[in-house]
């Protein structure tokens, strides 16, 4: 019993202090992202829109997802116990939000290989117009397919407990595996594979001698470009397997052990593995984006402080202007006055 205790007191900790954290942090990490691959020569890569794609579902997700957790740890109430429109709705966002995040990067993955590939049908994967026009059918996708969630998900009586019941909990548990899996295993063969045909991409891009001295720099540079964005990604594919691989592990337990009788402090057990694959690896996930794209590319890290700075100076050029607009407002207002003062005392 004293575990069971402990583990509790770890995830209230967690939750207490660790999400908070991790709120601030991941969302503006992700709002970052956003603007250093919205920069005109970094948006024309169908990369880049994978990579804005996945921060703007991943600052919504946890705005969305940890604020109601951090709640509940302190003031004990769950208004999803309550409320069965939240409670489905909440479920229900969160899984679709999480699902297209994973989806993006799944698809950068393949995104990538199609880049590297000898073959031109594959590699016109790889445009910009097919990026944007992927998310949205991932998004629209993954809006319908949980919809199941809206229906089954529900508060289960006696404990006041936000979830499903019965069958539909073993059929969820084989589901959430499933869709989890999914998109981890794109991502580890896709990725995998272009990484090997890296070692063969500067033979297809080679410049052609007959070309003149101008072009060539523009080659090498995309192909740097490419490389470093691949890099980037092979990353973030790292740290998703590493925070995502206990989810469909965890999924799979417990749909194969609902009907098991449990004493307390498995129940306890089950309880932090559930809250660790389910409400903070996730989010750890979410959050870490851009922190993994500074340790994995310099190039990355120059172009993040050049969009900080940039931000930074705007401010305080605007704060100067505010303020010398304030001095002239201020020497406009005295002039007015002592103009006033000897017009009086002209009169007089």
């Amino acid at each position: 019993m004293a575990l069971g205790d402990d583990l509790n007191s770890v995830q209230s900790a967690l939750t207490c202090y660790a999400l908070p954290i991790i709120l601030i942090l991941g969302v503006f990490g992700n709002f970052v992202n956003i603007l250093v691959f919205s920069q005109k020569h970094l948006r024309i890569s169908s990369c880049a829109i994978y990579f804005i794609s996945t921060s703007i579902f991943n600052i919504l997700v946890m705005t969305f997802g940890i604020p109601s957790n951090i709640v509940i740890a302190y003031t004990a109430y769950d208004f999803a116990s309550y409320s069965a429109a939240y409670c489905k709705l909440r479920s229900y966002l969160i899984h679709v939000l999480f699902m297209i995040s994973r989806s993006a990067v799944a698809l950068a993955c393949i995104d990538r290989f199609a880049l590297c590939s000898s073959n031109v049908r594959i590699r016109a994967f790889s445009q910009r117009s097919m990026a944007i026009k992927m998310v949205l059918i991932a998004s629209i996708v993954w809006f319908v397919i949980p919809s199941h969630m809206i229906v089954y998900v529900d508060i289960q009586m006696p404990n006041r407990r936000c979830g499903g019941s019965g069958n539909y909990s073993y059929i969820y548990g084989l589901y959430a595996a499933i869709v989890t899996t999914i998109p981890l295993i794109i991502m580890v063969v896709f990725s995998t594979l272009a990484i090997r045909s890296l070692k063969h991409i500067q033979f297809r891009v080679q410049p052609d001698p007959r070309m003149n001295g101008q072009t060539v720099p523009k080659n090498i540079r995309i192909q740097k470009r490419d490389v470093k964005l691949t890099l980037i990604l092979i990353g973030e594919v790292i740290i998703y397997f590493c925070s995502t691989v206990s989810f469909p592990i965890y999924s799979i337990y417990a749909a194969i052990t609902a009907t098991v009788p449990k004493d307390t402090l498995r129940t306890a057990i089950e309880s932090f593995m559930r809250y660790n694959s389910l409400n903070f690896l996730i989010y750890v996930n979410a959050a870490s984006i851009f922190y993994i794209h500074l340790l994995a590319s310099g190039a990355f890290r120059k172009e993040s402080k050049q969009v900080l700075f940039r931000i930074f100076k705007n401010e305080e050029n605007r704060n100067v202007w505010l303020s010398t607009a304030g001095m002239t407002n201020t020497k406009s207002r005295f002039g007015k006055r002592q103009q006033q003062q000897m017009e009086t005392s002209f009169k007089k």
